[in-house]
């Protein structure tokens, strides 16, 4: 196979799950561990992804805010394995709140009819619950940001500080192991600031390519998370960090 051709079919793989293992693509390709490395080499000097501890992930572009449209189809696959390994943390009578990314979203739609409490300040989040009538969804309301489908400013935050929360489920742009969780949205950043402190277990749903990376703005320090979800691939030196430092790590398969 021709370099061009393995180049194709790693930036596949990374656009499917969000990042690849050097020994998996190099199996599957039947080639030695070394050529997946020199194609990650170059790959990454073309910008076109970020090489990782034994893999690479997804280049982020920290400067953009993609509308939800694009999120939601981005790591799809790696969404949906982490949203089902998330949703086993879910118990009845939980008071919890979602937020407006698209791996929560992901979660969102799996969770069955149950006694449960839902705060959200995503229209989508609150939009998939509606056909279960024993989850009572509490919407926070205030200004609609269109790229998120959801509502931030004043009165999103003064409806959440009314109530109490058992549980977090959220996501970011990235984690960096110095300085903490970070989102390109401001608005979005600072009502996961708010809500994080006020819950009484943080739950971070993080695909492998928001392992290392950061963005615009800072929400949350890594030891305000109780439970990391990502994926079984997921190949990052700070996973083994947070695990030492009491976080519970869960890999979706």
């Amino acid at each position: 196979m021709l370099a061009v051709d393995r180049h194709r079919l790693i930036l596949a793989r990374i656009e499917e799950s969000g990042s690849v293992r050097t020994i998996d693509i190099a199996q599957e390709l039947n080639v030695t561990d070394e050529t997946i490395r020199r194609d990650l080499e170059k790959l990454e000097k073309d910008n076109l992804v970020q090489r990782t501890h034994g893999g690479a992930i997804q280049l982020l572009s920290p400067m953009k805010d993609r509308s939800f449209e694009e999120r939601s189809i981005q790591n799809i696959s790696a969404k949906q394995r982490i949203a089902r390994e998330a949703l086993n943390l879910l118990k009845p009578g939980d008071r919890i709140f979602v937020d407006a990314s698209s791996t929560a979203l992901q979660m969102v739609k799996l969770i069955p009819n149950m006694d449960l409490v839902v705060m959200t300040n995503s229209s989508l989040v609150a939009q998939e619950l509606t056909v279960h009538p024993d989850i009572e969804i509490i919407h926070s309301g205030g200004i609609l940001d269109r790229q998120s489908q959801s509502y931030v400013g004043p009165a999103a935050i003064a409806t959440m500080r009314r109530f109490r929360v058992d549980k977090v489920f959220f996501s970011g742009n990235g984690i960096d192991a110095m300085r903490g969780i970070s989102e390109i949205n401001e608005a979005q950043a600072y009502i996961k600031e708010m809500i994080i402190p006020r819950s009484g277990s943080a739950i971070f749903l993080a695909d492998p390519s928001k392992l290392g990376a950061n963005s615009t703005y800072f929400f949350a320090r890594c030891e305000e998370i109780n439970t990391l979800v990502t994926c079984v691939e997921a190949d990052h030196p700070l996973l083994d960090k947070l695990g030492e430092e009491g976080i519970d790590i869960r890999r979706a398969k």
